[in-house]
C-alpha cells in the first residue's frame, strides 16, 4: 500500500455525516501518480523511491530532465517527490498509485506551500502588541526599540520585525481522511490544508499515528541493533501479558467483592433470626427485676411490724395506769 501521493488543491465545501454533523472539507486532486526512480543501499545509500505527478511538455524540459525520465523509461513529469522506504515496502519502476491505495478514516500529513502575503509589519508578522493609541502617541504600530544602546549598538540576528510573510512550505500533521472517490481522483480532508486553489500538495500517512506493532517494530529495527529489536518484541509480548495480569486480576477483585457483598446480606440475615430469644430473655430479666424488689419489701414490712407491736402495746399500758389513777 502507498503511502505518499501528490495532488493539486480544489477547494473546500463540506460533507455531512448520517447523524447530520457537518464536517468542512478541503477537496484534493490527486491523479495517478507514477514511480519514477527506485534508489537502493548499493547505489545510492539508502532506500527511497521517486514519484511524479502531472504530465510535462518535451518542449519544457531540458536535456539533463530527459536523459533522467529516459534512463527509467518513464514519462516527462512536472513535479518530483522521493520518498523514504521502510523495510517490507516495494516498488516497481512505472507502478502507478492512485486515491485508492490509501483508506478512509486514516490520518494523514500534508504538506504545501502557504500563502504568499508579501511585506507585512510586525504586528501581522508576528503577533506584537501595538502602542497606545491616545493623542499624541507616536507609536502605535511600529516597531519599537532595537538595538541594545550603545554596546553592542546593533540589532542582533533573528530579532523580530517587518519583513515577507508567507509562501513558505507548511506541514499539517493528523489531518483525517474523510472520503476518497477513486473515480473522480477526488479526496476529502477534514480542515484546512495550507496553499491557494490550484496549489501543490503532498499527502502521506501521518508519520506520529500509531502504527500496529510489526511495522513499528520494522521502522525501529533500523536504528538499533538486532539484539535490541528482539528486547523490544519481547516488550511488547510484556505488554500485552500485563494487560491480561491486569484483567484477570479485576475479574478476581470483583469475584472477591461479590463474595463480600453476600457474606454481608448473610451477616444481616442473621440477627434478625435470633431476634425471639433475645426477646424472651430480656423479658425473664425484666421479670426477675420485678419479683427483685417485691422479695425485699416484705421483710421491710415484717421489720417495721414489732415497732408498730411496741407501740400498740405501750398504749395500752398507758391507758392502764390512767384506769389505775382514776381508781
Amino acid at each position: 500500500m502507498a503511502r505518499t501521493i501528490m495532488g493539486k488543491k480544489i477547494g473546500m465545501t463540506q460533507v455531512f455525516t448520517e447523524e447530520g454533523v457537518m464536517i468542512p472539507v478541503t477537496v484534493i486532486e490527486a491523479k495517478p501518480n507514477k514511480v519514477i526512480q527506485i534508489k537502493t543501499k548499493e547505489t545510492d545509500g539508502y532506500d527511497a523511491v521517486q514519484i511524479g505527478y502531472a504530465d510535462q511538455k518535451e518542449s519544457r524540459a531540458n536535456k539533463p530532465t530527459k536523459g533522467h525520465f529516459e534512463r527509467w523509461n518513464a514519462p516527462l513529469k512536472k513535479y518530483l517527490a522521493e520518498v523514504r522506504l521502510e523495510e517490507g515496502e516495494e516498488y516497481a519502476p512505472g507502478q502507478v498509485i492512485t486515491v485508492s491505495d490509501f483508506e478512509e478514516g486514516k490520518k494523514l500529513d500534508i504538506t504545501g506551500t502557504s500563502k504568499g502575503k508579501g511585506t507585512q509589519g510586525n504586528i501581522k508578522r508576528h503577533g506584537h502588541h501595538r502602542g497606545p493609541m491616545s493623542h499624541g502617541s507616536k507609536h502605535k504600530r511600529l516597531p519599537g526599540a532595537l538595538a541594545a544602546a550603545a554596546y553592542p549598538g546593533r540589532v542582533f540576528k533573528g530579532t523580530a520585525g517587518p519583513g515577507r510573510m508567507g509562501h513558505e512550505t507548511v506541514t499539517v500533521q493528523n489531518i483525517d481522511l474523510i472520503k476518497v472517490i477513486p473515480e473522480r481522483d477526488i479526496m476529502f480532508i477534514k480542515g484546512a490544508v495550507p496553499g491557494t486553489r490550484g496549489g501543490l500538495v503532498c499527502l502521506r500517512y501521518a508519520v506520529k499515528a500509531r502504527y500496529p506493532d510489526d511495522v513499528r517494530l520494522a521502522v525501529f529495527k533500523d536504528y538499533v541493533e538486532e539484539d535490541d529489536v528482539e528486547i523490544a518484541a519481547q516488550a511488547v509480548e510484556s505488554e500485552d501479558e500485563a494487560i491480561e495480569d491486569i484483567a484477570e486480576d479485576v475479574s478476581v477483585e470483583e469475584e472477591m467483592a461479590e463474595e463480600a457483598a453476600d457474606e454481608a446480606e448473610a451477616a444481616e440475615e442473621a440477627p434478625v433470626e435470633e431476634e425471639g430469644p433475645a426477646e424472651e430473655e430480656s423479658e425473664v430479666a425484666a421479670a426477675v427485676e420485678e419479683e427483685a424488689p417485691a422479695d425485699e419489701e416484705a421483710p421491710a414490712a415484717e421489720e417495721e411490724a414489732p415497732a408498730d407491736e411496741a407501740e400498740t402495746a405501750e398504749e395500752p399500758a398507758g391507758e392502764e395506769d390512767k384506769e389505775g389513777g382514776a381508781n
